[in-house]
């Protein structure tokens, strides 16, 4: 083209390479690897938390309490757990050891033997083999990229809106003691579901022993427990599972001793039980009475009882009817359909804090008996003594005054991890109030002048069943009520800072409730801020 001579030399080696790079990229682009495990920004509470909620996280549940039922023996169960453990921590040994110590299968002795001329221990051989054996590990950033492996999937789950439609499972394992015994032979010959029965035994006991125990705390909490049984209609055999142990315990220790008052009908009538003895435990057989009367606009009922699971004192000064009732101690023991509880989720209810004050127990009876026989009367003896041995090892503890039952430090660890972990919502208010009055009430059940760290994991398995039941039983989706209410303040505050009254009016404040309101607000304490002195509402600058 210019008449310069050229050489053509041949360059094919580099256009095939030229062609390859323009033409044919068939450079297979990088495959997401796993890394192996990956050290875990989470803090154990919330790796523990994570594992609760993941797809067989029922699974893991029932091994961090303890439980090794369908395991051939406790040391396949460690395992089972160490490599459940071995996937959320990234296979991180020290991790894995840490967080099995706090679980309900961990046992000192065989946990710390050494088994090998390495030196090396029980513990540290199980967690290797679990280590070892498994092929993939939890890794935060995947699964924030959408790439998570099946235990990850409950991650998406948004923890304001809770997805529970069967009724929790019961925690078998806790029902030792006592209290375990009556439920077990009981069930033998009723059709009633034995956690009823083995709730009932321990409010029943806590109501008689009140005063005379308490935690080594600066709290000092009562073992009284306002316990109603949840089922539906005459199949869960609610009443029979209220009825048998109070017959039982007034049988054994006389109707005055235990101090039952069957029906109330206004805070007059509760003062005038309280006229009688410090000591009262309202007996229903079914709650709707009382809820019904606690509805009365003009009634104090509802605020007395509510008042008196956390105090002892209770005063209403009127010109007319004056309330006072001091140095009292109040149990609740009642039966109740589900369909009386959910109609309790108004704001009359929900305002004043009774709901979370109760502890629910889900069940339903099973048909075993046409005709059910009645318990051997040397069967009854034998809890009668039970309970005599239980009562005398209480005297005997609190000789020289309440007794303060002191925390093992395993088992304060284990309290603290529970407590530390707990989720955020308005299913777990008061929990640990529960945790701090079932401590040393399953410890004198089963005779134990301490908190140990299996009493602690008993404790926590109950909490957590708690926590469960109420999500199930709730009737209106409450986190998923307040998340809404949240987002709508949020969205508000969006358009700039604005009066009080203004929010209030433009949130439905009103139509929404005061509870739930004072819930959303606070669960946006960190993005908004408030001025008492102008009354604007406006959010936090980043």
């Amino acid at each position: 083209m210019t008449g310069r001579h050229t050489t053509i030399e041949d360059r094919q080696a580099q256009l095939s390479a030229l062609h390859t790079a323009i033409f044919c990229n068939t450079k297979e682009p990088p495959k997401d690897t796993d890394p192996g495990p990956t050290p875990m920004d989470l803090s154990d509470q919330e790796l523990i938390d994570l594992a609760h909620r993941a797809a067989n996280g029922e699974k893991f549940g029932r091994l961090w309490r303890g439980a090794t039922s369908g395991y051939p023996s406790q040391n396949e169960a460690d395992l089972a757990l160490c490599a459940l453990l071995a996937f959320w921590t990234g296979g991180d040994a020290a991790r894995i050891d840490q967080l099995f110590r706090l679980s309900g299968l961990y046992r000192e002795g065989k946990w710390n033997k050494k088994h090998r001329s390495d030196g090396a221990t029980y513990g540290q051989m199980t967690v290797e083999k679990a280590i070892t054996d498994k092929t993939e590990f939890y890794n935060a950033g995947r699964a924030r990229r959408g790439h998570d492996h099946e235990d990850q999937k409950s991650q998406a789950t948004d923890r304001e809106t809770p997805t529970v439609t069967v009724s929790p499972p019961w925690p078998r394992e806790v029902m030792t003691g006592a209290a375990g015994i009556f439920a077990r032979t009981y069930s033998n010959y009723l059709e009633t579901p034995p956690c009823f029965l083995f709730m009932d035994y321990l409010t029943l006991l806590g109501h008689v022993i009140s005063g005379r125990i308490t935690l080594e705390s600066e709290i000092r909490p009562q073992p009284r427990l306002y316990t109603v049984n949840l089922g539906e209609s005459a199949d869960a055999r609610k009443s029979t599972s209220i009825d048998k142990p109070s017959d039982f315990f007034c049988e054994t220790l006389g109707v005055r001793a235990i101090n039952p008052v069957l029906g109330v009908g206004s805070a007059e009538g509760l003062v005038e039980a309280f006229r009688k003895t410090p000591r009262v435990i309202l007996i229903l057989d079914e709650l709707k009475a009382l809820v019904q009367k606690m509805r009365i606009d003009a009634s104090v009922l509802l605020p007395c009882v509510n008042t008196l699971f956390e105090k002892n004192s209770y005063q209403n000064y009127t010109k007319n009817h004056p309330i006072a009732i001091d140095n009292a101690e109040l149990c609740l023991l009642a039966a109740s359909t589900l369909e009386t509880y959910r109609n309790m989720f108004t704001p009359q209810f929900l305002e004043i804090g009774f709901i979370n004050r109760l502890f629910i127990v889900v069940g339903d009876g099973q048909k075993k008996f046409p005709i059910p026989k009645p318990v051997p009367e040397n069967e009854k003896e034998s809890l009668r003594q039970d309970l005599h041995d239980v009562l005398q090892f209480v005297g005997e503890l609190s000789a020289n005054g309440r007794y303060a039952i002191p925390i093992d430090p395993q088992a304060d660890k284990i309290f603290a991890a529970w407590y530390f972990g707990l989720e955020q919502s308005v299913f777990t208010k008061r929990l640990d109030t529960y945790g701090h009055r079932l401590m040393p009430l399953l410890a004198v059940n089963e005779m134990k002048d301490r908190i140990t760290a299996e009493i602690a994991q008993r404790t926590v398995a109950l909490l957590n069943y708690q926590l469960a039941a109420r999500k199930f039983a709730d009737p209106i989706n409450a986190d998923n009520r307040i998340a809404k209410l949240e987002e709508r303040i949020r969205r508000l505050l969006a358009g700039g800072p604005m009066l009080k009254r203004v929010l209030e009016r433009h949130g439905n404040k009103s139509r929404a409730g005061t509870w739930a309101w004072k819930a959303a607000l606070k669960g946006l304490d960190e993005e908004i801020a408030y001025d008492a002195k102008t009354k604007i509402y406006s959010q936090r600058s980043e």
